[in-house]
């Protein structure tokens, strides 16, 4: 497939994807040299082609210099909050789900000699955010209940291209608890630790309402 997004991309369930996408836009309220825009410009080479590499829109190869991102680290409570959990979320997924051509590489500049894995460097990344605002980072289960394969993906992947439509309205109407074993019944269904929970992406987010009562999955 000829796309501006990386192969490695269309591995990953529909919302990590999305959240792979909202990451890439940088943070309105920074200057064009803030520490944060290097973070963005960082993470875009991991996720795009680059079809213009004759501006700044990304830069190197996937991992920043450590001056931006430990002012970056340093300043985190001076940033919109939306902001900075894209940028986290992004990095988790990264650090959890990266297998792209840029997974190891030999670091540049003042970082040179130093060999630096992208999935680790994200996933550090990750958990030092978290650690700086105080919470607990996810484990990949956690991230793969909260943001794995919908049961309508599972259809869509499971069941003859003549059949999907069919099969997509039916995991529309039926997506809720308990329809892992509905698929499972009908000999779809994929082996996952989110199907051993209750599908939610968790309160106070747009993803199923705000009324929707709480799976305690993640």
């Amino acid at each position: 497939m000829h796309s501006v997004i990386k192969a490695w991309v269309f591995n990953l369930p529909y919302r990590m994807q999305s959240v792979l996408m909202s990451a890439l836009r940088g943070c309105d309220t920074a200057r064009k040299d803030d520490p944060s825009k290097f973070i963005t410009r960082a993470l875009r080479p991991l996720v795009l082609n680059n079809a213009d590499p004759s501006n700044t829109f990304m830069v190197g190869d996937g991992i920043p210099e450590d001056k931006h991102s430990k002012q970056f680290l340093w300043d985190i409570d001076c940033y919109p909050m939306h902001f900075v959990m894209h940028t986290a979320h992004a990095a988790e997924i990264i650090g959890y789900k990266y297998n792209g051509e840029l997974d190891q590489r030999i670091a540049t500049g003042p970082q040179m000699g130093r060999a630096v894995s992208t999935r680790i460097w994200w996933g550090d990344f990750y958990r030092n955010v978290m650690k700086g605002l105080h919470v607990n980072p996810e484990t990949e289960e956690q991230l793969d209940v909260r943001l794995g394969f919908t049961p309508g993906e599972k259809a869509m992947q499971d069941v003859p291209s003549a059949d999907l439509l069919a099969a997509f309205q039916a995991a529309l109407i039926a997506g809720k608890p308990g329809f892992a074993q509905h698929l499972a019944k009908h000999g779809y269904g994929m082996a996952d630790p989110a199907d051993d929970h209750e599908w939610d992406a968790g309160t106070g987010t747009s993803h199923g309402g705000r009324t929707r009562k709480y799976s305690g999955s993640s």
